[in-house]
């Protein structure tokens, strides 16, 4: 994530193209109290990031330890952080305070490393923060908030280059989202990164999903091959649907709450797919519908007529059972077929009724 280690004389080199940053030391040195003055974020440890300006830091006089550091506005009438460090040491003893710091990705706040006061080769190094530059501090300018979340849009892929045309706006800590995604899951991923940029913000997302010149044919047929590629779609689901001017209605039933959700996860991923109307029932839980599915499943898959279509992943009758009552849905290749699966299931199961919704396989 970060580049390079940089110490203050190197960055002020820098400073048409990076940071803007001074320390300067108090008469104090029993606190070892040092002001910062930046024009670009700045990173602490703990997931704040706090916008350019003026800052104190000082240590905590603890009987325990010399290393706890505390960062304060100008004035020291509010306290941002409280930070556990641990001793560094430096070859070269520092005539003027000395911060290092982690040089981040263009446009990133600069995560500080260590600090060391005038005269002394020993100093503070502080705990990296992980992802503490993809959060802003309760502190933080909008001009900070909607500089994360491009970033957080940018390292999660959001980006023109891959479909995703959106713009930022940030007002009082309320982020809106606004142009296009190629998904209905970017548009989900996009708001969620949002949210990410740190506490208290609040996101208004008025992404839409870009026009992907698809007929709704094209469209049904993208969604029903993400459908049957889910590993957990068996013989006692069923899951069917529509797709109208781009938004797909899903229908059916399934035995696992979850699996409703997973089902509307996989239609999101399709580009296109404008809204999504989830319409699938949950069976109830029940040991005695379990009893007549697996009764059903034996009754119709071990006649010799239908064993050649356990031959593929998701074998196309399937048995829906539901307060003992019996559907069979799916495409049989003859009318016979049709005939014959529901005369076994009513003659080896005990089902209150038998509903034969099975399709024949049109030829040519």
């Amino acid at each position: 994530m970060f580049a390079r280690m940089k110490t203050l004389s190197m960055v002020l080199c820098l400073v048409v193209v990076c940071l803007t940053l001074s320390a300067t030391a108090m008469a104090s040195d029993s606190d070892k109290k040092t002001i910062i003055t930046t024009n670009q974020p700045l990173e602490i440890p703990g997931k704040v990031v706090l916008p350019a300006g003026k800052y104190v830091m000082k240590l905590v006089d603890l009987p325990s330890s010399r290393n706890v550091v505390q960062l304060f506005n100008a004035d020291e009438t509010k306290l941002y952080a409280t930070v556990m460090g641990i001793p560094a040491y430096s070859s070269e003893t520092p005539e003027k305070p000395e911060i290092r710091f982690y040089e981040t990705e263009k446009d990133a706040p600069y995560a500080i490393r260590e600090w060391f006061y005038p005269g002394s080769n020993y100093g503070i190094e502080f705990p990296t923060s992980g992802s503490a530059g993809d959060h802003a501090s309760t502190y933080a300018s909008d001009s900070a908030v909607k500089s994360i979340v491009e970033r957080n849009l940018e390292k999660h892929h959001l980006t023109p280059e891959n479909g995703a045309k959106i713009r930022v706006a940030v007002d009082d800590r309320i982020i809106t989202l606004s142009g296009t995604v190629p998904s209905l899951k970017l548009m989900r991923d996009a708001e969620e990164q949002a949210r990410h940029a740190g506490k208290g913000v609040l996101v208004e997302n008025h992404l839409s999903v870009a026009d992907a010149r698809k007929s709704d044919d094209q469209l049904a047929k993208e969604v029903s091959h993400a459908l049957r590629m889910y590993p957990r779609y068996d013989i006692f689901d069923w899951i069917e649907g529509t797709v109208h001017n781009g938004v797909v209605t899903l229908a059916g039933a399934v035995r696992e709450p979850y699996r409703k959700s997973d089902y509307a996860r996989l239609v999101e991923e399709v580009a296109g797919v404008k809204q999504i109307e989830n319409e699938v029932r949950v069976l109830p839980l029940s040991t005695f519908d379990d009893q007549i599915r697996y009764a059903a499943y034996r009754a119709i898959y071990r006649d010799p007529q239908f064993r050649t279509y356990l031959i593929g992943p998701n074998p196309p009758i399937h048995i829906v059972v539901e307060n003992g009552k019996v559907t069979l849905k799916g495409m049989v290749a003859t009318p016979m077929e049709k005939q014959l699966a529901e005369m076994k299931v009513r003659s080896g199961v005990m089902a209150f009724d038998v509903n034969n919704d099975l399709q024949v396989e049109k030829l040519g």
